[in-house]
């Protein structure tokens, strides 16, 4: 069982058979040929970077993406961050789940009945009919609201697509009061629907991993097939409505740089973009401020997602 959250550690603490979940493992070498090895531990509070040098290698088993292992080792400073010097591992044997994977700590049921009275009020009788046939599917309504929106970017937890798509259902209420021209139930489809193909892109045990069919194909792609398909399905739907929910999920990361095959290029594509950008780039800007509580510095490091450092005071 675990004793220490990830959250709590503090500088120079000595850690014995601490248990977390393995996220990310890489071998490598010095620049003397010393040989080590960079994992990633996860709990649910956060996660941490640790490292294991070639003299306490033997007494380490190997680990595995997706593992729990218990570690032996010493908080230490890694460019004013925390860093786990590990001694020794081995695979956990008994643990709980709940430990290691974060969960939005908002109320899952309560979000989803707003969902809900989104989608039954919607008007466009054939953009409802496309929802209801994803969100009333009971199996796909259960992998919606406990999924993930990333893998570790922003809203990376259990409940963090629900989270995420309120976040932007709501931001959007604001934003038709300004520009009453844009369709609302066609943002709203949008909004419910850009990211559905992550509940096929990135997967859960222990830790949030991308999938066979994620790594090769990305949500966007996998969520315009999926919806496609749907509205084939329901059929008798507008080939102009049908156009633009597709061009919506195709073009919401807004650049072909960042993974769009097209540029928005409808009212509703450019707003649905740009609500996805805020309640993304805002949802990092937090994590990294929580990341570094207890970091002494003004600014964080760089991060490659805003382009930029963020001012942690």
């Amino acid at each position: 069982m675990k004793n220490n959250y990830i959250k709590d550690l503090q500088f120079k603490d000595k850690l014995s058979a601490e248990q977390f979940a393995v996220k990310n493992v890489k071998n490598g070498k010095t620049a003397n040929g010393r040989d080590f090895m960079d994992l990633i531990l996860v709990d649910w509070t956060g996660e941490i970077t640790a490292k294991i040098w070639e003299d306490a290698l033997p007494n380490c088993a190997v680990p595995k993406v997706g593992e729990i292992v218990e570690i032996n080792g010493t908080v230490e400073e890694f460019r004013d961050k925390q860093q786990l010097k590990i001694t020794f591992l081995q695979k956990a044997e008994k643990y709980d789940l709940a430990d290691f994977l974060p969960k939005t700590e908002k109320n899952i049921e309560e979000m989803w009945q707003t969902v809900q009275q989104k989608i039954n009020g919607i008007e466009d009788k054939k953009i409802k009919e496309l929802l209801k046939y994803f969100f009333d599917d009971n199996e796909l309504a259960e992998k919606f609201k406990q999924a993930p929106a990333a893998e570790m970017i922003h809203h990376a937890y259990v409940g963090g697509l629900l989270d995420h798509s309120l976040e932007m259902l709501t931001i959007a209420e604001s934003v038709q009061t300004v520009f009453p021209n844009l369709n609302n139930d066609l943002l709203t489809c949008g909004i419910l629907l850009h990211d559905i193909g992550k509940l096929d892109e990135l997967a859960m045990n222990h830790v949030i991993y991308r999938t066979i069919e994620g790594n090769l194909h990305g949500h966007i792609s996998i969520g315009a097939i999926m919806v496609g398909k749907a509205i084939e399905k329901i059929g008798n739907m507008k080939v102009e409505t049908a156009n633009q929910i597709i061009h919506m999920i195709l073009s919401h990361h807004g650049e072909l740089e960042f993974g769009s095959p097209v540029k928005p290029m409808t009212r509703e594509a450019l707003a649905l973009h740009f609500l996805d950008n805020l309640s993304t780039k805002v949802k990092v800007a937090d994590k990294i401020i929580s990341d570094n509580q207890n970091n002494d510095a003004d600014f964080s490091e760089k991060n490659f997602a805003l382009n930029s450092r963020v001012y942690l005071k």
